[in-house]
């Protein structure tokens, strides 16, 4: 290993530490607050079965969706199994997502399984790509409504509120926008000037032939997308995972014994999400946890109560689904391993 490698890793394993010392810090205080770790845990304990169970069956329908969606992608450029989708799934949504460097590594491993069952590098990366795409565009799209509709109902006072709605009302015109350019070749072309602006120090193709470039890459990912009420449905499925992982915690909050609003419930998991992207802090740890019964008691929910459902929440999307992707990952080097001791035999089954 040299220095330079040496000394990166020493510093994102520093950043690593700092970040989960400022996500112990916040969950410590939320767990001080709601009267200590015994209380959590007594609170836990009261949680109703039947509602854990189906804020699992609801996490558990949000990973089937993404491989719904995968599937769809996945199924332009060849045969896809639904049982290696949703293997897909897992290692993106699952383990990808408690990852330092989330989701990228789980987009990776995703796109290595698509190249070993026949794709190309750039048809992998684009199928894993656009499903982090769609994903993203919905939930920014449901989060903005969502701020919307909270304020309008008056759970948020609209004085104090005012630049979150703007905020939300350019996000919304932002989708809408790039939908209606992403189809048009011209938009690839000039986000390829941008973005050729942008590489200083790495030598240009001529002008000709990145504006050819960006049509070939523009029509390779229109195949992939489909038309557009192919992206519609992506888009729909992609907003019912959404969906799903707000219903897990609605349904541990019900499984707690306190009810919310089902848009405040939305709000709070969209706090959790965007507090979860803090760099190199696997899954938001600590931050998450921290955040989500915050919210909730905000909004009326008993303190320990709301640390209870956000602790099952977890479990059930977040902890479970990375388990299982991690058990995906495990069978699927093992199987790579085994078929290179046996020497090559026919090809991984799409």
């Amino acid at each position: 290993m040299t220095g330079g490698a040496s000394t990166l890793g020493v510093r994102q394993l520093a950043k690593a530490a700092g970040g989960l010392v400022a996500g112990g810090v916040a969950l410590w205080l939320v767990i001080t607050t709601a009267g200590g770790i015994g209380d959590a845990a007594s609170a836990v304990g009261r949680m109703r079965f039947g509602f854990v169970a189906l804020a699992v069956a609801f996490a558990a329908a949000r990973i089937a969706l993404f491989g719904l969606q995968l599937l769809w992608l996945g199924r332009r450029t060849g045969p896809l199994k639904v049982r290696t989708s949703i293997s897909l799934a897992l290692m993106i949504y699952g383990f990808g997502a408690i990852t330092p460097a989330a989701p990228a590594e789980g987009l990776a491993l995703a796109s290595r399984g698509l190249r070993e069952r026949g794709r190309s590098t750039r048809e992998a990366r684009m199928i894993v790509g656009f499903s982090e795409w769609f994903s993203q565009r919905t939930f920014y799209g449901i989060a903005a409504l969502d701020l919307i509709l909270v304020v309008v109902l008056g759970h948020l006072p609209v004085s104090d509120s005012w630049p979150f709605v703007i905020v939300a009302l350019v996000v919304l015109v932002a989708l809408v926008g790039t939908a209606m350019a992403a189809h048009r070749p011209a938009a690839a072309v000039r986000a390829a000037k941008v973005l050729g602006a942008l590489r200083i120090r790495r030598p240009q193709p001529p002008p000709e032939v990145r504006h050819q470039l960006a049509h070939e890459w523009h029509a390779a990912a229109m195949a992939i997308v489909g038309p557009p009420r192919h992206r519609v449905r992506l888009a729909l499925v992609s907003a019912l995972a959404v969906l799903a992982d707000a219903a897990t915690l609605w349904a541990t909050c019900h499984a707690a014994g306190f009810h919310v609003h089902p848009e405040l419930v939305l709000l709070a998991r969209t706090v959790g999400t965007v507090v979860s992207w803090v760099p190199l802090l696997p899954g938001g740890l600590g931050l998450v946890e921290a955040a989500i019964p915050t919210v909730l008691h905000r909004f009326g929910a008993p303190l320990d109560d709301a640390l209870a459902a956000t602790l099952v929440y977890r479990a059930a999307g977040t902890l479970l689904p990375a388990l299982a992707g991690a058990l995906v990952i495990g069978a699927t080097r093992a199987s790579r391993l085994r078929q290179l001791r046996l020497g090559p035999h026919s090809p991984p089954s799409p």
